[in-house]
């Protein structure tokens, strides 16, 4: 039998008070309880795993998060070397659907002995590996697998198995009780409802954590369909829960519930939102690009049909589609809470068909890192930045009225019209900013004009710098000019940019779309300066070569 490893030994140390009061055998003693024999039915996972990463975990190669940790016959959870984020996906075992996708017999017992393994080491308190994301998570995973890990004939396993969901529930109940901060709560309470269900003695706990989930529901989406936390691939990846929940009531004949319904109906067109020409997503507050495909095979089984909406005030979020272009901006509409940890106040995305033009710098998984913060800052995505400053979005918003005068829309003859006014930096460093774009109806030419001001009486002397974060993908050669940039794109559509500034300077950025990517781009600065009470105007466009431009 393996010995028991503290956690201490491989992840940072953590002693809160909770973390003490959790790990004592006060506590553990509360965790016990009547163990049933079997689950009730095998939670819905709609989407399959993948039997090829079986053979590579199975040869002990565990690819997670961008990290591919080659461990041979070494536990996982004692791989030292590697960061906390990727330990913490780890132990969430989203892995395990690839053993169940091989389905030979050796891959059943090989998941079903890290299981093992896991819980002879792991069944007690650990701080983070038992915190309320990863062990929801955890169980989620565990129970849409359990067809595929359990047997008839290994009663032992089985107990050990059901035992461990058990008490990993009863944690999690008093967790988001009492102790559960997050504002965001979904994911608790979907595994605490699919838990309680899954057992003939906690069909009244399931009554109520359903009706907890639903309630949480109208919290975590908002009106127009955006998740609260503005980040694309949470989106995608609540509307898969969603489905994944729809399919086990389908699975079990009980009626779904018309809150469920209404909220896939709201979430599935946001997600197809934020999806550029290539179906895959926008880069704002966190997002990733995520795996070619993905989220086009979701929506299809969400089963909600409509487009993409072009405005989301609730979220804050505008999109312009014209031709093959697809535009979308962040304006921070409807405000955000204190603490937001990405800054992309005014930046957008711009693409033609299946080629990324302008871009922001994506994101890393480890959230408290150097790194992410880089991310999230202004200057890592394309609109104005002022110093080493970060824009700042409103407040939220009480009133339910959703027009804005700080935003304006015209549509006339298929060419768009957009006015936005961003008071990221009106605070902080009392300079207004108002962006202009227009595109037209052939979705061949994009031209913008950002407008920066002093406001009330200064003398001082303010500059400030437009970014244009570049695909990397893209081939890029300057104009003897200096203020023209031709750029070629990977399927062969030549572009141009052109400022009204004097000179455009190309300097190094770089582009996280995946977990672990960290590519080499460029991106395009204009730096301006303006004196005192003086308006400085900035105009640029995006011209598709070989192609009439239109008024």
């Amino acid at each position: 039998m393996a010995t028991k490893q503290s956690q201490f030994d491989i992840l940072p140390a953590r002693r809160s008070a909770a973390d003490l009061f959790f790990s004592s055998s006060l506590y553990r003693g509360t965790l016990k309880g009547r163990i049933p024999k079997r689950l009730l039915f095998c939670p819905v996972d709609v989407i399959a795993g993948d039997a090829e990463k079986a053979d590579h975990l199975f040869h002990g190669n565990y690819l997670l998060e961008g990290l591919d940790a080659r461990l041979g016959g070494e536990e996982p959870w004692l791989a030292k070397k590697m960061p906390l984020y990727w330990h913490l996906e780890l132990h969430k075992f989203g892995w395990m659907k690839d053993f169940a996708a091989n389905g030979s017999d050796s891959a059943k017992r090989h998941a079903r002995a890290l299981v093992t393994n896991w819980i002879q080491r792991f069944d007690d308190y650990h701080p983070h590996i038992w915190d309320g994301d990863i062990l929801s998570r955890r169980l989620l995973n565990w129970m849409q697998q359990s067809d595929f890990l359990l047997t008839s004939n290994d009663g032992d396993f089985n107990y050990k198995f059901i035992r461990s969901i058990r008490r990993q529930l009863q944690h999690l109940k008093r967790y988001v009780k009492y102790f559960a901060k997050k504002e965001d709560k979904f994911l608790f309470y979907l595994a605490l409802y699919v838990g309680s269900a899954c057992f003939k003695d906690s069909q009244g706990d399931a009554a109520k954590f359903k009706n907890n989930l639903l309630e949480e529901l109208d919290k975590t989406i908002l009106a127009d369909g955006c998740h609260i936390s503005r980040n694309p691939s949470q989106h995608m990846a609540t509307l898969l829960d969603l489905v994944n929940l729809r399919e086990s009531f389908r699975k079990q004949d009980k009626t779904i519930p018309e809150a469920l319904i209404r909220a896939i109906d709201r979430l599935a067109p946001a997600v197809r939102f934020f999806q550029h020409g290539d179906g895959k997503l926008a880069l704002f507050n966190g997002g990733m690009a995520e795996e070619d495909g993905m989220p086009d095979q979701i929506l299809a089984l969400s089963e909600a049909m409509g487009r993409p909406p072009l405005h989301l005030p609730k979220g804050g979020f505008e999109r312009l589609r014209t031709g093959r272009a697809t535009i979308i901006m962040e304006t921070g509409q409807g405000g955000r809470p204190q603490g937001a940890k990405y800054h992309g106040a005014g930046a957008f995305e711009f693409s033609h068909g299946r080629d990324r033009i302008v871009v922001n710098c994506g994101s890393h998984p480890d959230t408290k890192s150097p790194w992410a913060k880089a991310l999230g800052a202004t200057a890592a995505h394309s609109t104005l930045s002022y110093e080493e400053l970060n824009a700042d979005f409103p407040a939220p918003k009480i009133a339910e009225n959703t027009e804005d005068p700080d935003i304006t829309v015209l549509e006339d003859g298929g060419n768009i019209w957009l006015d936005f006014v961003n008071h990221g930096y009106e605070k902080s460093a009392n300079l207004g900013h108002t962006r202009r774009l227009y595109l037209d109806s052939h979705g061949t030419s994009l031209r913008g004009e950002d407008m920066v001001s002093v406001l009330g009486n200064s003398n001082k002397s303010h500059q400030f710098t437009l970014r244009f974060h570049l695909h990397p993908d893209l081939s890029l050669s300057r104009a003897m000019s200096g203020r023209q940039l031709l750029m070629m794109t990977p399927e062969g559509t030549g572009w141009q940019f052109i400022s009204s500034l004097s000179e455009l300077t190309l300097e190094e950025s770089i582009y996280c779309s995946q977990p672990g990517e960290s590519r080499k781009s460029q991106q395009i600065v204009l730096r301006g300066q303006i004196h005192g009470t003086d308006e400085l105007s900035v105009k640029w466009a995006f011209h598709q070569m070989g192609t009439k431009e239109t008024d």
